[in-house]
C-alpha cells in the first residue's frame, strides 16, 4: 500500500508542475502582419509619489492631496482613460496611501495602479 501511495504522490507533483511551466501565450513569439489603418493607443500615466516622510508628488512636483485632486481632475478631463501609478514608500503609513487613493477616485480615475519593485 505505501509504495502505492509513493506514485500517486509523484504523479500529483508532476501534473502539478507540468501545468504550472507550461507555455503561457504572452511568452510565444510571433511576427504580426502589419495595418496601414492601425493607430497606436496613447496611455497618459499620471505618477503620484509618496515619500517616507507622507509627502505627495505628482508627476514629481510636490504638492498637496487636495492639489493633487485639482491635477488629476485636470488630467482626467483630457484623456479619461489616463493611468495612475501611485509609487509609495514601503515605510509609508497605510492610512496615507488610502488617503491618496480615495482623493484619485473621488475625481474619477478608473484606472489606478501600485508600483512595486520586482523581487531579484
Amino acid at each position: 500500500m505505501v509504495p502505492m501511495v509513493d506514485v500517486m504522490t509523484f504523479l500529483i507533483v508532476f501534473f502539478i508542475l507540468f501545468t504550472t511551466f507550461r507555455a503561457s501565450p504572452m511568452g510565444l513569439k510571433v511576427k504580426l502582419p502589419a495595418a496601414v489603418t492601425a493607430t497606436k493607443q496613447e496611455t497618459t500615466r499620471i505618477t503620484v509619489t509618496i515619500d517616507v516622510g507622507g509627502n505627495v508628488y505628482f508627476n514629481d512636483t510636490r504638492t498637496t492631496v487636495d492639489g493633487l485632486q485639482q491635477k488629476v481632475r485636470q488630467q482626467i478631463a483630457r484623456n479619461r482613460d489616463s493611468l495612475v501609478i501611485i509609487k509609495a514608500d514601503r515605510d509609508v503609513r497605510y492610512a496615507k496611501l488610502i488617503e491618496v487613493m480615495d482623493a484619485v477616485r473621488r475625481v474619477g480615475a478608473t484606472r489606478v495602479a501600485l508600483a512595486a519593485e520586482r523581487p531579484s
